[in-house]
């Protein structure tokens, strides 16, 4: 079947790496820049943060993760995810510039069952989906760091 996905995606921001990576690190607070999330609890200390979250797509569904702090891999802020999407994101910050260059990575497996059933099918519209979602992303960080 159909069911992993595999996701990049590179933005700019106007703001220093260190104000970019505060805004990341506190993953309980996703849902205060990023309009398709929705926290439903979060927070820990450095290096054991975790959130639980509803992710909204384009099309009205929502996905129910939770995401972990996980150890970094050569400067990355990585993150696994575990519920109706199985695997991990990561977020790469570097300086550009007068701000930052920031890029996120995603790997994932579907694992709810109807996006399971769905993906074979709508496999690029699942994608096309997440795209708006990481644009939306970008503004909104943009926004809270202006």
């Amino acid at each position: 079947m159909r069911t992993h996905y595999r996701f990049g995606h590179a933005w700019h921001v106007a703001a220093a790496p260190e104000r970019v990576r505060a805004l990341v690190e506190d993953v309980g607070g996703y849902g205060r820049w990023w309009p398709a999330v929705r926290i439903l609890r979060g927070g820990g200390a450095p290096g054991s943060r975790t959130a639980e979250a509803v992710i909204a797509a384009p099309l009205g569904y929502g996905l129910r993760i939770r995401l972990a702090e996980a150890d970094p891999r050569g400067g990355e802020l990585r993150a696994a995810i575990s519920g109706d999407l199985e695997g991990w994101c990561a977020w790469w910050l570097v300086p550009h510039g007068r701000g930052t260059a920031v890029r996120f990575a995603q790997e994932v497996e579907a694992r709810a069952p109807l996006l399971r059933l769905a993906s074979p099918i709508a496999h690029r519209a699942l994608a096309r989906q997440h795209g708006a979602v990481l644009r939306a992303a970008a503004d909104g960080m943009r926004a809270a760091l202006a």
